[in-house]
């Protein structure tokens, strides 16, 4: 996708390409791909070259899909697979509170920039081939900080790369995948293009700011953004954040990355896996099970209790 994306912001642009355009360079880099990467089909079996070629035509749809939300968009990616850390586009990700200092490195998949008024309003995008949702109830807890850890590292250190001052504008989980549609019965073309547009929707959090919402999709009923507008004009979402939030939020996401580095530096490492359910808990990706000492009858889970958005602003704003 970065090369397809490089080629067609070098040429017409997203506003002015087409699905052929964009099929012929996915057709071009899928080639590349087997030749550099898989060392061609000769010693490939029957079934495993079947299996590929199915792939294109939904590689095909993802991309065209992306191509198609840009195209819809003011906002246009600056950077693919921007690298923060030692001999990268930008440092390492620093945190110290006065006693404990940590490093972090890490690769934003996408950068998307729009520029209002001399400040560079910079969103992250995180491709995602699963199921992934962007939740303010993990936030809370310390888990799926990473799309937020780019945002506010570039906001901190972007100017130096972009030349303008930077507002953080949002971070959204993209899906990068073709998903199937199920149905009982046959659908007209109009249901199944309601259905595969509840799909394409995004997740994650994005700036309260009627201005910058409009930029990223131009259109009165946005598609691809997690937000939606009630008949009286006014928006009906919990995935916006204003100034102040964003303020907040990454105020937390450093106090908690300094929390884990403190316990972690201090031996603090007990075996007390988060639980949700039997389908939602840390066992099921944990690497260390095998040697894991955690004793079901002698010790205890630790239960994640879901937050209303509301709930979890409330908090933040306690932590003041």
């Amino acid at each position: 996708l970065e090369h397809t994306a490089g080629e067609i912001s070098k040429g017409v642009g997203f506003k002015s390409v087409t699905t052929g355009e964009t099929d012929a360079l996915v057709d071009k880099y899928t080639d590349l791909y087997i030749k550099e990467k898989l060392g061609g089909f000769e010693d490939k079996s029957p079934r495993f070259i079947y299996l590929f070629d199915r792939l294109r035509p939904r590689v095909r749809h993802v991309v065209a899909d992306m191509v198609r939300e840009l195209s819809k968009s003011d906002f246009a990616p600056v950077d693919f697979e921007l690298v923060l850390g030692k001999d990268g586009q930008l440092p390492p990700m620093r945190f110290f509170d006065g006693e404990n200092e940590l490093f972090i490195n890490g690769i934003a998949d996408r950068v998307d920039a729009y520029l209002k008024d001399g400040k560079l309003y910079l969103r992250i995008i995180d491709y995602k081939t699963g199921k992934k949702s962007f939740s303010l109830s993990d936030i809370w807890y310390g888990m799926g900080m990473q799309m937020l850890l780019y945002l506010f590292a570039l906001e901190q250190e972007g100017a130096q790369r972009y030349g303008a001052e930077i507002v953080p504008a949002g971070v959204l989980y993209v899906p990068a995948r073709d998903d199937l549609i199920s149905s009982n019965g046959d659908l007209s073309d109009e249901e199944l293009e309601t259905a595969k547009a509840k799909t394409r929707r995004r997740s994650g959090l994005i700036l309260d700011d009627a201005d910058i919402i409009a930029a990223m999709e131009n259109s009165e009923n946005p598609e691809y953004l997690p937000v939606s507008f009630k008949r009286d004009g006014s928006l009906s979402t919990d995935a916006l954040a204003g100034h102040e939030q964003f303020k907040a939020l990454h105020a937390h996401v450093d106090r908690r990355l300094l929390e884990l580095s403190k316990n972690l530096s201090g031996g603090k490492i007990e075996a007390s896996p988060y639980y949700r359910g039997e389908a939602d808990n840390a066992c099921l990706y944990c690497p260390y099970l095998s040697v894991c000492r955690f004793d079901e009858k002698l010790d205890s889970r630790r239960y994640l209790s879901k937050l209303k958005p509301s709930e979890f602003w409330d908090r933040l704003e306690g932590q003041k």
